[in-house]
């Protein structure tokens, strides 16, 4: 039984993904977000899959999941946001302390994102230090903007597996 739940739950996934991404990525313009929202609205299809009999109006269930997902998210952040604004330092700026610290942080980032491939490095760069969307490095590099996505994956995963190797 619990074969069948997992092929229908696939069946499911392969039908309605592009159009579900589609919809919560124009709700939210965030690629890791939607990718997050997804899936958990695929989760929550998951855990009432035995209760769901019309497979036709699959997609109609799991845009409201998204929706009030991305509504949750929101709440949240704005929480964060008014809890941060209350939040006030005795003193705005860091200690002497606290610059070397953050100052070694730097060179050691700047040092490990040098070890990246040429190519994944520029990437990184354009993404991370210039703030460029993956559309518009495209544009820029001539790359389709999928391996731009790849590039910045290996990117992150290369650079959090040496941080994490790394310490102060």
């Amino acid at each position: 039984m619990a074969h069948q739940q997992e092929e229908r739950l696939q069946r499911i996934i392969d039908q309605t993904y592009d159009r579900l991404f589609g919809v919560l990525y124009a709700l939210c313009r965030d690629y890791d977000l939607c990718a997050d929202l997804v899936q958990q609205a695929y989760i929550k299809i998951w855990e009432h899959l035995d209760t769901i009999t019309d497979d036709e109006k699959i997609l109609a269930l799991l845009k409201v999941y998204g929706r009030n997902l991305f509504l949750d998210e929101l709440r949240k952040k704005t929480r964060r946001e008014q809890a941060l604004a209350q939040y006030k330092p005795e003193s705005s700026s860091p200690s002497p302390e606290e610059k070397m610290i953050e100052q070694e942080l730097g060179r050691k980032l700047q040092s490990t994102i040098s070890k990246l491939p040429a190519q994944q490095q520029k990437i990184f760069r354009l993404h991370k230090e210039q703030s460029l969307s993956y559309k518009q490095i495209s544009s820029q590099l001539d790359i389709a903007t999928g391996t731009i996505e790849k590039q910045m994956n290996r990117a992150l995963k290369f650079l959090r597996q040496e941080l994490r190797n790394k310490s102060i």
